[in-house]
């Protein structure tokens, strides 16, 4: 169950990391790339911050966890013996800051993203431009 929330996860970083990058190659300009890519980024940061979160509450809902009860014991009363340490540590996982912190912190750090792919395609064409020229 836990690898299932790890792949989605990872796809939802190559959803962010491909989506500029195709945009790059397929020659869109500097405005139509980042009226592509930013959205699709800011969208994946949003989800990829709040799946967590929902996942670990998902998986506490399935194992019968009751989160209205005062102490671990309460509220771990009727999940499986052998998943009660489980239950209790993704309960206490939640503590920290929440996902909406989360999600604004990774939209301020991976804005920049799509610029930067942008004028790396631009240097390797010219690259390649200058080799290409060289050749001929």
């Amino acid at each position: 169950m836990e690898s299932l929330g790890i792949a989605i996860q990872l796809l939802f970083m190559l959803i962010m990391v491909a989506v500029p990058v195709y945009c790059a190659f397929r020659r869109f300009s500097f405005l139509k790339l980042n009226l592509v890519s930013i959205p699709v980024v800011c969208l994946m940061i949003s989800i990829g911050a709040y799946w967590p979160h929902f996942y670990a509450d998902l998986r506490l809902y399935l194992m019968d966890f009751d989160f209205d009860g005062m102490s671990d014991v309460e509220r771990a009363r009727n999940v499986a013996p052998e998943l009660r340490e489980l239950a209790t540590k993704l309960y206490w996982s939640h503590m920290g800051i929440g996902w909406p912190l989360k999600a604004m912190i990774g939209m301020a750090l991976l804005s920049p993203y799509p610029t930067a792919v942008w004028i790396l395609s631009l240097v390797l064409r010219k690259i390649r431009d200058v080799v290409c020229e060289k050749h001929t």
